[in-house]
């Protein structure tokens, strides 16, 4: 096996274990936790959430974010709507996101 065949072999398994941690990282990322949380407690995460915020995290991007929360607590907050009956579907467009953005 001449150097260069070795090279590119060596290159091929670091790429597919990157790929693989990748996977790993993304299904962790995607998946909702069990258990509850007071409002207060919402509150503090949030809180800790927002002050923690880089110079990556634009103005633009925060009212986003703060839309799409806004969106998912009306929606949880409304008569017969249940999100734990629609857990799989929300991990779905979870990844379905992660996935878009990460391109």
């Amino acid at each position: 096996m001449k150097a260069e065949e070795l090279r590119e072999l060596i290159r091929e398994v670091l790429k597919e274990q990157e790929e693989e941690e990748t996977q790993v990282d993304d299904k962790k990322a995607t998946k909702l936790k069990t258990g509850s949380m007071s409002g207060s407690q919402r509150l503090k995460k949030s809180r800790e959430r927002i002050t923690s915020s880089t110079s990556e995290f634009t103005p633009q991007e925060q009212k986003i974010v703060d839309q799409l929360e806004k969106f998912i607590s009306d929606l949880a907050a409304e008569e017969g709507v249940d999100l734990l009956q629609h857990r799989a579907f929300l991990e779905r467009a979870m990844k379905l996101i992660q996935q878009r953005m990460a391109k």
